[in-house]
């Protein structure tokens, strides 16, 4: 009997924590500005930017980094920059206009997405920011 309460209690716990992370992360995970958000390749924040200032940012950021810019395109309040790393990564980032000056910028390096490197870039964009 002591055996089935323990088992039970084990499971109970596994199914609440269970669903508290899938709430969690199906709230985004994140809930402040500038918070990393990592989903299928692409790393995503929210910047405290007006859109202008987060395009700028993010161009020179990749210059900064040595990454060069293969294709760049800004319409009214959404852009994509494609680019290359030295090594022939591919390095993708689109921005988003998302109100209030507020600029989501998604940042996806190789074709399967490298977390470090996006992370890198991003890192950059705060800091040629002054964030």
């Amino acid at each position: 009997m002591f055996k089935i309460s323990k088992l039970f209690i084990l499971l109970s716990s596994f199914f609440i924590l269970n669903a508290c992370a899938a709430a969690w992360f199906a709230a985004g995970g994140v809930a402040t500005l500038g918070g990393y958000k990592y989903m299928e390749g692409h790393m995503a924040v929210e910047y405290p930017l007006v859109y202008d200032k987060a395009w700028d940012a993010t161009n020179e950021a990749f210059e900064n980094l040595k990454i060069s810019i293969s294709s760049s395109m800004s319409k009214g309040n959404k852009g994509k920059i494609e680019a290359l790393q030295k090594d022939g990564i591919k390095i993708v980032a689109t921005l988003e206009d998302n109100g209030r000056g507020v600029t989501i910028i998604k940042i996806r390096v190789g074709t399967l997405g490298n977390k470090s490197e996006a992370e890198k870039i991003h890192n950059e964009i705060v800091s040629v920011a002054g964030i």
